[in-house]
């Protein structure tokens, strides 16, 4: 019929199948392509503030958002319904800018203002994932093209679908309350302990000191039955020094030391450093406390204390910051001090050899043109103190976290431990950390000689998990080796084998 003959044919079954299954391929492959690119390209790195941040997103059946803080852990939580994995890694932290902002606007306004950085920051990372969705939409168009330009903007169009139904899923969806459910893992296990040191919890501060009151009530009866049964000294003839160090900023390792105080009264107290832990000004809060002392308390500096913790601290407690030099304490007791070099700047990095060759440089001047022999050196790095074996008769260092009572010929090597047990970091240590302290008494000099003599150390372990809760171990000086302080299994640390420098120390 005439009509029909004008009429184009139309296609066959077969030809229209195969054209929707290039159509499905395209947009199958245009979608994976788009999903593809976004998580391969999305890792970017950021400022927000002080601090330099990574975040990317990763492939995921669920939607989860993962807050990595090395080396304290990570946080995961189940927050929005895309099939898309947020990652948020904390990378640098400019610790004097940090210290600064915090001096000036305080901790609610750098948090309004973090606050506010991350809202530009989330608006600039969702527009990048859609152009990569974009991007890898149109490219699996071009692969699929065979020249015909058409599938290339069908592609990116599918891309762009893609890309955008995912960020507006993630954002609609997004419920920042699912980290009240998180998944910690590492030392950031500790996050609600670390919110109670912050905020002070009044009540939970009232338990422990209870709790250590009567630790430290236990600790004095032992002790007086030692003074009774081996009558080392009268009482009146003696000089009494407490020696601490590393704190890093645990506020129950400065209750420890006020109790230690109030039951046992020392002369003074002698810290061998490290009371700060990232060298910033706010962290003096933290040991706040240590301002009720009634007792002289001198710190040598450590390689975490920086010029402005220790500015802060002596400001907010009184602590008596030691210079290079010599100086003469309560009872006449001279003192050789050498800082770490690292506590002249920001950065808890250990010393440099050159430094550390310097800083044994000076001790040995020093000791050349003194008066008198010293009758304590104290420094934090134990591997100086070795420098002067027989020179001293008492050399105070910290730095390790293990506690030690060296009596040898050549004199008496003295580590308290961690009287903070490590900080934060003792949350991550294979085995318990525990608080340390030492009680060292001295007596005059035998004779017309002037200056003081060792006669006796106390060597104190609080333990939070085992049942004994404390040692307490009483080493009579006499010139001949000991074992090691603790009955536990502990790791062997020469003196000559402890590094020089370079690298974080502990």
């Amino acid at each position: 019929m005439p009509g029909r003959q004008g009429n184009s044919p139309r296609p066959a079954p077969s030809r229209v199948l195969r054209l929707w299954q290039r159509r499905l391929v395209l947009i199958l492959a245009a979608a994976a392509g788009a999903y593809l690119a976004m998580v391969a390209g999305s890792a970017a790195r950021v400022s927000l503030g002080p601090f330099g941040v990574a975040v990317a997103a990763r492939p995921a059946w669920q939607g989860l958002t993962e807050v990595a803080i090395p080396p304290l852990g990570r946080v995961r939580a189940a927050t929005h319904a895309a099939p898309l994995e947020l990652e948020v890694r904390l990378e640098t932290v400019d610790i004097p800018t940090l210290g600064r902002l915090l001096e000036h606007r305080g901790t609610r306004g750098l948090v309004d203002s973090l606050r506010q950085q991350v809202g530009s920051v989330a608006r600039r990372f969702a527009l990048r994932l859609v152009l990569l969705g974009v991007l890898g939409g149109g490219l699996a168009g071009f692969v699929l093209a065979r020249r015909r330009w058409r599938r290339i903007g069908v592609g990116a169009a599918v891309g762009l679908l893609v890309g955008g139904g995912l960020v507006v899923a993630t954002q609609q969806t997004y419920d920042p309350g699912a980290f009240r459910q998180a998944e910690y893992s590492g030392a950031i296990t500790a996050a609600p302990w670390l919110l109670d040191v912050f905020t002070r919890t009044p009540a939970k501060v009232e338990a422990f000191s209870r709790q250590m009151e009567v630790l430290v009530g236990r600790l004095n009866d032992l002790y007086q039955g030692i003074e009774v049964q081996q009558a080392v000294v009268p009482q009146d003839e003696s000089l009494r020094v407490l020696v601490v160090s590393d704190l890093h900023n645990n506020p129950a390792g400065v209750r420890l030391i006020r109790e230690m105080a109030a039951s046992f009264r020392p002369d003074l107290i002698l810290d061998a450093g490290d009371v700060a832990d990232w060298g910033t000004a706010p962290e003096a809060r933290l040991v706040a406390e240590l301002a009720d002392l009634e007792v002289p308390y001198y710190l040598v500096p450590g390689n975490h204390d920086s010029p402005q913790s220790l500015g802060a601290l002596a400001t907010q407690t009184g602590v008596q910051i030691l210079e290079d030099g010599l100086v003469t304490l309560p009872g006449g007791l001279l003192l050789a001090a050498s800082r770490d070099p690292a506590s002249h700047r920001v950065s808890p990095a250990m010393g440099r050899p050159a430094e550390i060759e310097a800083q044994v440089g000076a001790l040995e001047s020093l000791l050349q043109t003194a008066p008198r022999r010293p009758d304590i050196l104290v420094v934090h790095n134990p591997v100086v103190a070795g420098r002067f074996r027989g020179r001293v008769p008492v050399l105070v260092s910290g730095h390790t976290h293990v506690q030690r009572v060296d009596d040898t010929p050549q004199g008496l090597f003295l580590n308290p431990g961690s009287t903070g047990a490590a900080g934060l970091r003792g949350l991550t240590a294979p085995r318990e950390i525990p608080y340390g302290l030492l009680l060292l008494t001295l007596v005059p000099a035998p004779g017309d000689a002037p200056g003081w003599v060792p006669i006796a150390v106390d060597a104190v372990e609080v333990f939070r998990l085992a049942s004994t809760g404390f040692t307490l171990q009483r080493y009579v000086v006499d010139g001949r080796p000991d074992a090691p302080v603790s009955f536990r299994e502990r790791p062997s640390l020469p003196l000559e084998e402890l590094p020089a420098g370079g690298g974080d120390g502990p």
